[in-house]
């Protein structure tokens, strides 16, 4: 059917929606929608507004702004949408995990949820996506997601790499050492600008801003 809302309001409820899955809360600051879009606080204040008022979110002035159920399904089905794309593309065509995320951006509001169906069943309805994202099942499951980060494991500790934060230069770093979801480390050392894990008597020296962005079990 036709779509109601722009590709730009559909951007908005999912950032709100991955903010609030991040910090546990179900208010999100506009200066962190602005922080995570790029934009402006006054701009993200305009077009939530008008979300406000198409029904997909309250907006609370000075407080934050939260999704309503009928925002929270569509930003779960957008969600959905560009996680199983991103599966799509690393396992059936060969993307690396830095490449999917702008691809992904374009199909998920290209396709129909009927196509969406399909290709999570082809590619056998995966828990998560590469990124270590889970992916909400159609019938409203979603799986446990990794919040504790590589920053706040304990010196000689176990970490398995269980999710990273969708960002370039991190995700071609990690590829640069090799470095997987779900491989296992070592804490090996840490001091105020770099932790060391150790991977099969490998060293890899990770720094304390990027620790912040791997999370692990």
């Amino acid at each position: 059917g036709g779509k109601l809302m722009h590709r730009s309001e559909e951007d908005y409820l999912k950032a709100i929606y991955e903010i609030s899955v991040n910090t546990e809360s179900n208010l999100v600051k506009s200066v962190d929608v602005a922080e995570t879009l790029g934009f402006t606080v006054q701009s993200v204040n305009e077009k939530i507004k008008r979300l406000d008022s198409k029904g997909y979110v309250n907006f609370i002035p000075y407080k934050g702004v939260e999704l309503t159920k009928k925002g929270l399904e569509e930003s779960i089905r957008m969600v959905r949408a560009h996680r199983i794309w991103e599966v799509f593309l690393m396992e059936k065509l060969g993307y690396s995990w830095h490449e999917v995320h702008e691809e992904a951006e374009d199909l998920e509001h290209a396709a129909s949820d009927k196509l969406i169906e399909r290709i999570y069943n082809l590619i056998g309805r995966p828990k998560y996506c590469g990124h270590g994202n889970p992916i909400p099942s159609f019938d409203g499951k979603i799986e446990n997601i990794y919040k504790k980060s590589l920053f706040e494991f304990d010196l000689g500790s176990n970490f398995i790499l269980k999710r990273v934060f969708d960002n370039k230069k991190l995700l071609i770093d990690l590829n640069k050492k090799d470095i997987k979801i779900n491989d296992e480390f070592n804490v090996l050392s840490k001091n105020d600008k770099v932790i060391i894990i150790v991977k099969n008597n490998i060293e890899y020296t990770i720094t304390n801003n990027q620790s912040k962005m791997l999370f692990g079990d």
